[in-house]
């Protein structure tokens, strides 16, 4: 599986606006192309939202972005936001209840999202992302509350993982568990988590496909 990865700031107009034109608009669309597995839209707090979409396979993934540019063209204009940052790559390692499966709506979301991001300086992403899928996904898996998990090769020795659970305060704690993955078992690895982004997810949509597991 592919995953595209924006984020946008939000300048003028209404979040609860914005994720219900998602909601009613967007993720309808979205869903309805080819190799689609799910979407998720972030409300990270002070205007900044994430978008994550994941396909099947790489080209889908890329041709996601082009429909958000045009949606966006077409039914925000009397929005004013601008796009950070945009980050693709493979996704290596998965988890997903069933969960996910049940549609997330804008006004009753109740899922909420951690995304973490590191930089290898040393070693192979390949030994790391099995280390990932054998210990750490089993890990975070059988956490409270767990939706999802997602560990993505984002090329240039950059990886991000998302991981996303019921409630905030375990979404939170995911992020403690992961330093002490970290520091328990990658010690041959320089590694450094170079960023923290968490928020409510208000918005998702999600196949059967999601739920089954990625390995390396």
């Amino acid at each position: 599986m592919f995953a595209s990865i924006r984020r946008y700031r939000l300048r003028q107009g209404s979040m609860e606006e914005l994720a219900r034109r998602v909601d009613d608009g967007f993720a309808r669309e979205i869903s309805a192309q080819p190799g689609f597995v799910s979407y998720e839209f972030i409300d990270c707090g002070e205007g900044e939202v994430i978008t994550l979409s994941i396909f099947r396979e790489a080209d889908e993934a890329e041709a996601s972005r082009d429909l958000a540019q045009r949606w966006t063209e077409e039914s925000l204009r009397d929005f004013e936001f601008s796009r950070i940052e945009a980050l693709r790559g493979e996704i290596l390692v998965s988890r997903a209840a069933s969960d996910m499966l049940e549609p997330g709506h804008a006004g009753t979301g109740d899922k909420f999202a951690s995304l973490r991001r590191y930089r290898l300086r040393t070693g192979s992403v390949a030994e790391l992302m099995h280390v990932v899928d054998d210990v750490f996904a089993e890990r975070i898996q059988r956490m409270e509350g767990f939706e999802a998990y997602h560990a993505l090769d984002c090329g240039r020795s950059e990886i991000v993982s998302i991981s996303l659970f019921s409630d905030q305060a375990t979404a939170e704690e995911s992020d403690e568990r992961a330093l002490e993955f970290i520091r328990d078992e990658l010690g041959d690895l320089d590694i450094e988590r170079s960023e923290v982004i968490g928020g409510r997810v208000t918005v998702s949509r999600a196949l059967a496909d999601l739920l089954e597991p990625a390995h390396v």
